[in-house]
């Protein structure tokens, strides 16, 4: 039986390190907040925060922002053990159907993918998968998505067993990436202002810092190091690299497509990043 997974945008954030444990929780939170809000505050590097992976409101969409091989600053000292999935929404508006089925989708995927059972691992105890609310204070002391052992949690874990049932049926689908993206195939962040996540706490964890092998010091793709490749090239006014693609970043790109004679559009394709490759390396 083929599952079939929600499409993929690749949307790189800064904000993750070197993963020193063994996968063995896969964690649910919410953003509370929008889909677009969410990835724009993971882009940025002041937000200390990211995930693996941030689902749309109704369950339909997926972007990738973490590698899922790296470790992703999302439940503070448990960031090496967890892979985390952000589902956009807010606790107190409650959460679709489709929100659910799409949410039980990506874990019970990801429960498959590195061989852990599928069950509840409550208070972040054992293998299995959890809500963030479960890990208490080692997990930054943050309630979401729903309270512990809620109905809307407990008929999730159900929707769950049934999707890892089915995907354990047939091949695994490839979905996410274990890897690093090619940068030439990442997206940038949705133009919109950053929402804060639960008031915007950081949860890195202890030796979590942003140390990636460019020049730069951000990963190839995000737009941190495209602000610095930009600003290298010697833009005015010079950017502030600090993740946030806002106008003045997509102007910026848009000035040095047309100094390089490429397609003036402020996106960030192929022949854009060859060329800022060739002009910085």
């Amino acid at each position: 039986m083929t599952v079939q997974m929600q499409p993929v945008r690749q949307v790189v954030s800064p904000n993750y390190s070197a993963r020193a444990g063994s996968v063995r929780l896969i964690v649910v939170h919410d953003t509370e907040g929008s889909y677009d809000g969410a990835v724009s505050w993971f882009s940025t590097t002041a937000s200390q925060v990211s995930a693996h992976l941030v689902m749309n409101e109704d369950g339909s969409q997926v972007t990738q922002m973490v590698p899922l091989s790296a470790k992703a600053w999302h439940v503070c000292s448990l960031n090496s053990v967890a892979i985390g999935i952000e589902g956009a929404g807010i606790e107190s508006h409650g959460f679709s159907a489709g929100w659910w089925q799409g949410m039980a989708k990506i874990v019970a995927w990801l429960l498959q993918a590195y061989s852990l059972p599928c069950r509840w691992a409550q208070g972040g105890q054992g293998d299995g998968y959890c809500s963030h609310h479960d890990l208490g204070a080692p997990g930054g002391g943050h309630l979401d998505p729903v309270a512990i052992g809620s109905p809307e949690w407990l008929a999730f874990g159900i929707i769950v067993q049934t999707a890892f049932d089915d995907i354990g049926r047939g091949k695994l689908p490839a979905w996410a990436l274990h890897g690093l993206p090619n940068p030439h195939q990442v997206e940038l962040p949705p133009d919109v202002a950053p929402t804060p996540s639960h008031g915007g706490a950081p949860r890195s964890g202890v030796g979590d810092a942003i140390a990636h092998p460019t020049a730069s010091g951000f990963p190839h793709g995000s737009v941190a190091d495209l602000q610095w490749r930009l600003d290298s090239t010697g833009v005015s006014p010079g950017l502030s690299v600090d993740g946030f693609a806002g106008p003045l970043t997509r102007n910026a790109l848009a000035a040095f497509q047309s100094k390089h004679g490429l397609y003036v559009d402020g996106l960030i394709g192929p022949k854009t990043w060859a060329a800022l490759d060739a002009a910085t390396n």
